[in-house]
């Protein structure tokens, strides 16, 4: 209880900035470790005789990754949100009974992924975009990787519960073992014995293995505010309802990018070949440079938003919403602005073929050239999603990618002699038009809602009602 009462305390009363540089900090620099594992596969790989074969196979798995990602943050961002908004109303058995079954259905659910996509890696590889002279890597990259998809969902989804509770500290040290081991491991899979892409994604499993176990352990353990016990995994349909409802949000999010990497690579190979399809490649990985420290920032916040939630006290929601706002913005337009000034510094980490560094160096400028305003849009979803405010999370991802990125895509390639250029040229134009919907639906009814909290749903915060 000391812990729990500790935590309590200071999530209520103490400095906001304070806070969220405290359980920001350690996130960032999980993510940009995480980063930096993934891409180091992609280092030593480009580094092969057959590097670039080897890249784009791993490029192409990129869509598998995101539907690991949306399962893992269905089960995981939305119980870990539901779990800490019933924390700080006071219902701490509810709260660990939804950490129970998020993990269970983690695991359930990366058996069933594992199962399906190793029987038919060979078509979906194709249907991703592996040519004949991919296809043999790509299948080979998968086939490994899915079967750690247990391991890869479970740190994704066991780590939203740490860092909920504001332990991201803890949440780091563990994401610093996983890269460590993960670099360890490269070189000698890879070119020790001589596995290529296949040694990449042993290492890339067994160390998020490492993260997965734990990360159950803490849970369990006595410094976790939430104590996952054996009692609260029993899956319950109306615990399930009430994560999946919040959880779907994220979940979507990652879905749709899954989808939209498959077209934009697509897309880019029919319109340009290999090469360009390399080159957006390698654009969309140096734009997670930026997306993953940046989604570290808001999950150090999510702490803070949803246990101030749970207990009412919507001055410091708002409070935390401005200081997180600030906090992007200073994150987000200096690292574009990196990238757009020096986009070849950044490429050659992964290539030395001048033609695929000409290619993917407009690339990654007009790509990214939509992020100076983007923190807008991520921060919105963050607070609608660890307020529980499930449908405005909701159509914010569904305007960004379903209505804008995803048509951009295919419509204006119909109107542009340059129809790799029109592939690019959609994402910073779906960014700005996305922004822009924010600020005009989104943005003046949460303040009102903050303003007014005589107006908030109180169904929102409970649970449905056991039949």
């Amino acid at each position: 209880m000391d812990t729990h009462n500790n935590v309590s305390e200071e999530l209520a009363s103490g400095n906001i900035a304070h806070l969220l540089r405290k359980m920001a900090i350690p996130g960032v620099i999980s993510q940009i470790l995480l980063l930096l594992y993934n891409m180091v596969d992609r280092i030593y790989l480009g580094r092969m005789n057959d590097g670039g074969t080897a890249l784009l196979a791993v490029g192409l798995c990129l869509p598998i990754t995101y539907i690991f990602n949306a399962v893992a943050f269905l089960f995981g961002q939305g119980g870990a949100a539901r779990a800490m908004i019933k924390l700080g109303s006071g219902k701490r058995d509810e709260a660990e009974e939804i950490m129970g079954n998020s993990v269970v259905s983690i695991i359930l659910s990366g058996a069933v992924l594992t199962t399906v996509l190793y029987i038919f890696a060979e078509p979906i590889m194709y249907f991703l975009g592996a040519s004949d002279v991919s296809i043999g890597a790509a299948v080979t990259y998968m086939r490994i990787y899915t079967l750690g998809a247990v391991a890869i969902m479970g740190y994704m989804g066991f780590l939203q519960f740490i860092i909920s509770q504001g332990a991201t500290k803890q949440a780091m040290i563990y994401v610093v073992l996983g890269a460590l081991l993960n670099v360890f491991l490269d070189p000698i899979l890879i070119f020790g014995f001589d596995l290529g892409v296949a040694g990449a994604a042993i290492a890339t499993v067994l160390s998020q293995l490492l993260i997965a176990v734990l990360s159950i352990c803490f849970l369990m353990g006595k410094k976790s505010a939430l104590t996952l016990r054996f009692k609260s995994m029993k899956l319950k349909a109306r615990i399930l309802a009430a994560i999946v409802t919040l959880g779907f949000s994220p979940f979507l999010m990652q879905i749709t990018e899954a989808a939209l990497n498959v077209a934009v690579n697509a897309s880019a190979q029919k319109y340009g070949g290999d090469i360009s399809a390399l080159g957006i490649t390698l654009a969309v990985s140096l734009s997670m440079a930026i997306w993953m420290p940046s989604s570290g920032i808001n999950q150090g916040a999510q702490a803070l938003l949803s246990y101030n939630y749970g207990s009412k006290n919507f001055d410091r929601v708002m409070q935390t919403s401005k200081t997180l706002l600030r906090f992007q913005f200073m994150f987000f337009v200096p690292m574009t602005a990196l990238l757009e000034l020096f986009p070849e510094v950044f490429l050659r980490i992964f290539t030395s073929d001048p033609a695929v560094i000409k290619e993917a160096s407009w690339m990654v400028r007009l790509y990214s050239a939509g992020f100076f305003i983007i923190p807008i849009q991520t921060v919105f979803q963050q607070i609608t999603l660890s307020t529980g405010q499930e449908k405005d999370c909701l159509y914010m991802v569904i305007i960004r990618k379903l209505v804008l990125h995803i048509p951009l895509l295919f419509i204006l390639p119909m109107f542009m002699k340059n129809k790799v250029l029109a592939v690019v040229l959609s994402a910073p134009i779906s960014d700005v038009l996305s922004v822009m919907v924010t600020v005009a639906c989104f943005v003046p009814g949460f303040y009102r809602k903050m303003k007014n909290p005589d107006h908030f749903d109180g169904e929102k915060i409970s649970l449905p009602a056991e039949n």
